[in-house]
């Protein structure tokens, strides 16, 4: 069969010390009994794995079955932007650490499958998809998601610039109403005598524009894109190279600075999830609609402070509804401002949620035809942590000091 032997026969068999060259190329040196493997010997096996110690029938006496990633906590929390440290051991039944050396193992991450719904183009094109999901224990299937050692460069704007930069936006809203309230108040001077006409056409843009109101009647319109720090590329960016593999020394593996990367455009559990999303809030906004002479009936005309008076003029009504509508939209344009940051952290970085890591045996040819089980741990993504600022001791307050200058105060007056 190609192999060659150099020791000791008993009965036409190998028996006691001795050196087998397989056809392989794996190399046995040690002791043989009834033509098996058993007593001590080192084995190089063509996969690259090595073992030395002790053999029973064939078999290493601590043969590895399984894969154990050492955490302290379930599920490992990670952070965007960070690396993370992954440990993993080769143990056996017992839960010992099995010491063979060149054992071949693979860590890659994955993200929750979500099955497309019928008829979209994601669901047209899953059978032209070669990454197929994933089982785990964790009572879901993942599909790949790209896992890299390569450094991730840390320039953006910290949580502080951002909250400086939304403030900022805020008082530029502000200074916009304001501005817009002393046009409303200049033209109502001129324009007191006009019909209802411009009501009508007033309530009309309004149904009409779910963004904002008429720039004519002196409302603020909500800006389409929000000018940011960030830019946006159409230039496609390749995937940064994936975590080489590991070889086991004396059975464990031990993978440094890990970063889960950005996700590659179009990824199918994040384009099927966003469409789950979007089919749940459409089917939250299905409410029957309102008679929009109902509405008009109950609101009433709204003079320039606010305050309810159908006696009110028509401009006057137009002008405090535009006010009203305008105080509403700013909190949706300072919540579109972070979901756009939180999109250009999504560019930069991995999504913040669930991931689940995975380690597989990949050793080829598998050693002595045996593969060890694979290993999943859950990781939590989350934003980074914001840094801590230090607290600026202030003057303390003086009573004694504070009372002794009123005295002096009090007698300077009645002198």
């Amino acid at each position: 069969n190609g192999d060659r032997y150099e020791g000791y026969w008993v009965a036409d068999k190998r028996h006691g010390p001795g050196v087998l060259h397989c056809a392989d190329g794996s190399i046995f040196d040690g002791n043989f009994d009834n033509d098996e493997f058993h007593g001590h010997g080192l084995y190089r096996h063509i996969s690259g794995v090595i073992y030395d110690g002790m053999w029973l029938k064939g078999f290493p006496a601590k043969m590895a079955s399984k894969l154990h990633i050492v955490v302290e906590n379930t599920p490992m929390v990670i952070r965007q932007g960070t690396p993370f440290t992954i440990t993993v051991q080769c143990l056996n039944d017992e839960n010992e650490v099995v010491g063979d050396e060149g054992r071949e193992i693979q860590i890659t991450a994955g993200f929750k499958y979500y099955q497309p719904s019928k008829g979209s183009a994601l669901f047209d094109m899953i059978e032209d998809v070669e990454d197929k999901p994933i089982d785990t224990p964790f009572g879901y299937q993942v599909v790949h998601y790209p896992l890299t050692n390569q450094e991730q460069e840390n320039d953006g704007p910290s949580e502080e610039d951002e909250e400086q930069e939304l403030s900022q936006s805020q008082t530029q809203l502000d200074l916009k109403e304001d501005e817009d309230e002393n046009q409303n108040n200049k033209e109502e001077e001129t324009k007191e005598g006009e019909d209802g006409e411009k009501l009508a056409e007033n309530e009309k843009q309004d149904d009409e524009k779910e963004d904002g109101v008429d720039n004519s009647g002196g409302g603020v319109e909500e800006p389409d894109e929000i000018p940011n720090n960030t830019t946006t590329e159409t230039e496609s960016v390749p995937l940064p190279p994936p975590v080489p593999n590991c070889r086991s020394e004396e059975g464990v593996c031990v993978w440094n600075e890990v970063y889960l990367a950005p996700a590659p455009p179009m990824y199918r559990p994040f384009v099927a999830m966003e469409e789950a999303e979007n089919d749940k809030k459409s089917s939250s906004r299905g409410k029957p609609a309102i008679n929009k002479d109902d509405r008009r009936s109950s609101i009433g005309n709204i003079d320039r402070r606010g305050s309810v008076n159908k006696d009110s003029s028509p401009r006057r009504y137009s002008t405090g509804l535009q006010r009203v509508v305008t105080a509403a939209k700013i909190p949706s344009i300072l919540d579109k401002m972070r979901r756009q940051k939180e999109k250009a952290l999504e560019e930069k970085y991995a999504k913040t949620g669930e991931y689940v890591l995975m380690v597989h045996d990949v050793t080829n040819p598998p050693f002595l035809g045996r593969t060890i089980e694979p290993a999943f741990l859950l990781l939590k993504l989350k934003r980074p942590e914001a840094k801590k600022r230090a607290k600026k001791e202030g003057k303390k307050w003086d009573t004694s000091q504070h009372i002794r200058r009123s005295m002096v105060a009090t007698e300077g007056l009645e002198d």
